[in-house]
């Protein structure tokens, strides 16, 4: 925990509000700055590691409402770029 916890709950706050924000289709860009603004008081992992949950429940939830109305054949063009972008990710972290 950090030594000021005040401004850990209110930054948090704020990031989740970011995210939801970023998630809904509003705000633009707003959600990409959730974890480094979490990063401000707490260490990168931690922050990643607390929105992470969040993000993958929200993912959820748009999986869930989309189910039947995808384009297979857009997925099958961005997934391997997933993947590639996934492995990447985890190499470098």
């Amino acid at each position: 925990m950090p030594d000021y916890p005040d401004v850990f709950w209110v930054l948090a706050v704020v990031a989740v509000l970011f995210v939801g924000i970023a998630k809904a289709g509003f705000g633009g860009g707003v959600g990409v700055i959730a974890t480094p603004l979490l990063a401000l008081i707490i260490p990168v992992a931690d922050a990643a590691a607390i929105l992470l949950p969040i993000l993958i429940t929200c993912d959820v939830f748009a999986v869930l409402h989309y189910r039947k109305s995808f384009d297979r054949r857009s997925i099958s063009h961005l997934l391997p770029g997933a993947v590639v972008g996934i492995a990447v990710g985890a190499a470098f972290f």
